[in-house]
């Protein structure tokens, strides 16, 4: 693994449930974590639903392994600048080495 290449700062995000007032479940994104991260496009795809153009772009973030990002599953997200990634597997790469978080971004345009 070069380090090298992980030159982006991600946040791990996690999603967390309270209790407003009136005793309703609100949902909100906690960061967990922030990782030096390489990411790597692995493909995008345009289409059009309900009259509307979406594209969907699959990237892939390469983070070292650690205790605390071993703990990340697929109900987390990943946060880079102003942009969210869902995050759909993850992968160990090697041993307890590097963790590979299979993610998408969905734009509507």
């Amino acid at each position: 693994m070069n380090i090298g290449f992980m030159d982006r700062r991600i946040e791990l995000q996690t999603n967390t449930g309270t209790l407003d007032g009136y005793g309703a479940t609100t949902s909100s994104w906690t960061t967990s974590t922030t990782v030096w991260a390489a990411m790597d496009i692995t493909g995008s795809n345009a289409t059009i639903e309900l009259e509307q153009e979406t594209t969907k772009y699959l990237v892939t973030w390469r983070v070292r392994s650690s205790t605390t990002t071993r703990t990340v599953t697929p109900k987390w997200r990943v946060k880079y600048g102003k942009d969210i990634y869902e995050i759909k597997a993850v992968r160990e790469k090697g041993r307890n080495d590097e963790l590979h978080l299979i993610t998408e971004r969905i734009v509507a345009e």
